[in-house]
């Protein structure tokens, strides 16, 4: 029998959606990786800092979109495991204006580690505005007055921050500069996290409708959402070939082959039109494997790339570790949403 402690440990690590919360830190690791593939010497005070303060705003805006979606989840009786939020709160297991003004403060400690980070290691120019947006985004993701998401916007948002600037910030902190090869390379991965967000909201279509919020779901619905995710989900595959000749590893295109049968399955399952509560969660489980791949497949790329540039050093191994940590992660979050009662 578990403790109170216990379960509200249990409940609060699945209040900030653990595993998602560490899939967003992949991004911005590889930005680090390519910096390293490139012969720049990694600093790691500024990489430890600065991922602690991508993790905590990662957390605050998962514990925002918790509180201010709470009247829409509490609609919500079609989610599975991957959509309608975490249900601590609806079941009452953390109290709901807690969950805010923790959120509050983790967003307060993410600007004293930026500031910290732009003045003391003097990261660039570029350090503060790109926390500020990260911030600002994850806040008005779902509160007033932008309400990001309630509008059509939020897909948009997320393929932004958790695709484009989390990986050119984990490159700008090491380097100084954003160039057009990091700026490319984090283009497939921002369109597969855009379309696990997309897969995710189509089992709350109407539970989201019934509360006003107008995302990308609710506006096209059902069907056509379901042809933008197949369109988007072969045009993400093609665009990881399409941009190897601007200076992309070769090796990323064959990598991607394993991308293949993920594909395959998932517009298998969407040409049978079956939009169950089982299947629409075996296409998000499998399009959360193709978002973690398109990352991976990069970072084995340029891991590679730096070995062979002789480059090999104690930064690639503690990189590599982050990435295992953030997979120990993503198990412990499926076991932990298990826990608690949805």
């Amino acid at each position: 029998m578990k403790t109170p402690v216990i379960h509200s440990i249990i409940a609060w690590l699945t209040l900030i959606r653990l595993g998602a919360t560490a899939r967003g830190m992949l991004p911005f690791f590889l930005g680090t990786v390519i910096a390293w593939s490139e012969g720049y010497q990694i600093n790691f005070l500024v990489f430890s800092l600065s991922s602690i303060s991508v993790l905590s705003i990662m957390v605050a805006t998962f514990l925002i979109n918790e509180y201010f979606d709470y009247d829409t989840d509490h609609l919500n009786t079609s989610f599975h495991r991957l959509s309608g939020g975490s249900r601590v709160l609806i079941h009452g297991l953390v109290p709901k204006k807690l969950a805010l003004y923790s959120a509050y403060c983790i967003f307060g400690l993410a600007a004293i580690i930026g500031l910290v980070i732009y003045f003391y290691f003097k990261t660039g120019p570029l350090t503060i505005p790109f926390g500020v947006l990260a911030v600002c985004i994850g806040y008005f993701y779902t509160a007033k007055p932008l309400r990001l998401s309630y509008r059509g916007m939020g897909e948009l948002s997320i393929w932004l921050t958790c695709g484009l600037l989390a990986t050119v910030s984990g490159y700008y902190l090491q380097t100084g500069e954003v160039t057009s090869v990091i700026s490319l390379v984090s283009l497939p991965g921002a369109t597969s996290v855009f379309l696990l967000i997309l897969i995710n909201e189509i089992p709350d279509i109407h539970s989201d409708s019934l509360s006003g919020k107008r995302n990308l779901a609710v506006i096209l619905g059902k069907r056509n959402a379901l042809l933008l995710f197949s369109f988007l989900l072969v045009g993400g595959w093609l665009n990881i070939l399409v941009i190897i000749p601007f200076g992309i590893p070769w090796t990323t295109g064959l990598f991607s082959l394993v991308l293949l049968p993920i594909i395959v399955l998932n517009l298998l399952d969407i040409k049978r039109l079956s939009t169950s509560r089982q299947m629409l969660e075996k296409l998000s489980v499998r399009t959360m494997l193709y978002d973690h791949l398109v990352t991976f497949i990069y970072s084995a790329a340029y891991i590679l790339a730096g070995i062979r540039a002789s480059n090999m050093d104690r930064a690639i191994t503690i990189i590599i570790l982050c990435y295992l940590a953030v997979f120990i992660l993503e198990g412990m979050s499926l076991l932990l949403s298990s826990k608690i009662q949805r």
